[in-house]
């Protein structure tokens, strides 16, 4: 049972990245204990692929995946255990095969060419924020709002180069301590600014600084 698990780690590990990241895209977590568990997560991750380099199969094929899914990561710290298992499979698999070879040549070419617009990229979907969901980085409070039915209504927009963006959608609060760690269900569905004005208009709400101004 040991050895199995040893050889398919890397698939399994990837499972669960896909499984967290794209398949439960509305579950949130942040804080600072959930920056903590990311940090020891991605050091153990890149030791036990190191140590068992050997063991582990599919190698190239969860490098290559890896790859082409980090900009569907929820945030910076689950990016950069993307961006780690990359790193560590070509290092460790540069020698044991070909592919890994001429895939890890290839890609080193593409970041030096492309670096400047893949980091405007890396920084438009992931901000400089650590722990929160990417998108929701860029909600404006003043026109962030909790309804009644556990609604959430907000504006929000990427920068300078991006324009408003409205959703209305589901929120709940499943754990929050402080700061130190928050566990939420977001559903980000865009609507336009139309929608989003007649729902205000006709339903209760109430602005998320007012709320948490008083508490």
């Amino acid at each position: 049972m040991y050895k199995k698990v040893i050889n398919y780690y890397a698939v399994i590990i990837l499972m669960l990245f896909i499984i967290y990241n794209i398949i439960l895209e509305n579950l949130k977590i942040g804080g600072l204990l959930y920056q903590i568990i990311m940090i020891v997560l991605i050091v153990s991750n890149a030791v036990i692929l190191i140590i068992f380099k050997k063991d582990i199969k599919y190698k190239n094929v969860v490098c290559v995946l890896y790859f082409f899914i980090w900009l569907f990561s929820k945030n910076a710290l689950q990016c950069y255990f993307d961006f780690s298992n990359i790193i560590i499979l070509c290092i460790t698999g540069f020698t044991e095969s070909k592919f890994t070879k001429i895939f890890s040549i290839i890609v080193s070419i593409f970041i030096v060419i492309f670096f400047l617009p893949l980091y405007f990229v890396f920084l438009l979907r992931f901000g400089t924020s650590l722990s929160e969901a990417s998108e929701r980085n860029n909600i404006y409070d003043d026109m962030h709002y909790y309804c009644d039915n556990n609604y959430e209504v907000y504006s929000y927009s990427s920068g300078a180069m991006d324009r408003f963006h409205y959703s209305i959608g589901k929120h709940y609060d499943i754990l929050d301590v402080d700061g130190i760690i928050y566990i939420s269900y977001n559903e980000l569905n865009e609507v336009t600014q139309e929608n989003y004005e007649n729902y205000l208009k006709n339903n209760n709400c109430s602005l998320m600084e007012d709320i948490n101004g008083s508490k």
